[in-house]
């Protein structure tokens, strides 16, 4: 599957824009981004998966977005350079990330306007989705919000099309770190949803066809 800002740009251009980048290699678990850290660049994943975590008050992480080849991050400080990094971005496997300062950015940007659309439209979508959850927090129950989950995953382009459904690349503990709550308690919300007929987890998490915005009323 093509990644969304290739579909987006042409060829031509997202080959000047990597010629501008330095391309850097992830090991599985390696920090690509670290909380704290001075903004100065700019990331484009061109292979792999990441995760975006912020840590709470008590310790604990929560994670804020998987994001797969052809996202941008690494965004804020080039809005807003007097902050500091916010979170930490981790590589879920063996990435390959395009690197560039923010100045070099702005420059290519200039020139080609297709890219800052593309990174409008990619923070659209990520406040969309944070705006949907912080909605779970307030008005959902644990149930509504593990549902909400599943289905935004099922929409993910690593999500494998499976006859009648979607079979998700995430795990029950992972599940729990963006929902915000207990493995324990996502395992019994999964074991109703499968009562229910409406995923199935006898090999890996698979939300079937059925499975619709009513569910989150859960």
């Amino acid at each position: 599957m093509q990644s969304p800002t290739k579909q987006r740009l042409e060829n031509a251009e997202m080959e000047r824009f990597l010629e501008t980048a330095r391309l850097r290699n992830f090991k599985t678990g390696q920090t690509v981004i670290a909380a704290g850290e001075i903004p100065q660049t700019i990331h484009y994943l061109v292979e792999g998966s990441v995760e975006v975590v912020i840590e709470t008050e008590n310790g604990k992480e929560l994670v804020l977005a998987f994001l797969n080849e052809g996202h941008l991050f690494g965004e804020m400080g080039f809005f807003n350079p007097s902050h500091d990094r916010s979170a930490w971005v981790r590589a879920r496997n063996d990435c390959l990330v395009a690197e560039v300062r923010y100045e070099q950015f702005r420059d290519f940007a200039t020139d080609n306007p297709g890219l800052m659309f593309e990174l409008a439209t990619q923070l659209a979508t990520r406040l969309a989705r944070t705006n949907s959850r912080i909605g779970g927090l307030a008005f959902l129950g644990v149930s509504g919000r593990v549902a909400q989950v599943l289905m935004e995953l099922a929409e993910e382009p690593e999500a494998v099309i499976v006859p009648g459904g979607r079979r998700l690349k995430y795990t029950q503990p992972q599940i729990a770190r963006i929902v915000g709550c207990s493995r324990e308690m996502v395992s019994r919300v999964l074991k109703m949803l499968t009562s229910d007929g409406l995923i199935s987890t006898d090999d890996g998490i698979v939300v079937w066809g059925a499975f619709d915005k009513e569910v989150v009323a859960l």
